[in-house]
């Protein structure tokens, strides 16, 4: 698992970030529980996609 956090930086930073803002929205209670489970399977999957969606297809 670390060695895919580290090869695969830019989807595994994207992902942290995300977690990182909405675990901050949830405390603010700007956003619900509901919400941030709603949005947790897209940074759950970013954590674990390769970054050569990021790559430009030839």
């Amino acid at each position: 698992m670390k060695t895919r956090l580290f090869t695969n930086w830019r989807t595994s930073l994207l992902g942290g970030a995300l977690l990182v803002a909405m675990i901050t929205l949830l405390s603010l209670r700007i956003i619900t529980g509901g919400e941030f489970l709603a949005i947790l399977p897209t940074i759950l999957g970013l954590l674990y996609v390769p970054d050569n969606i990021f790559k430009e297809q030839k």
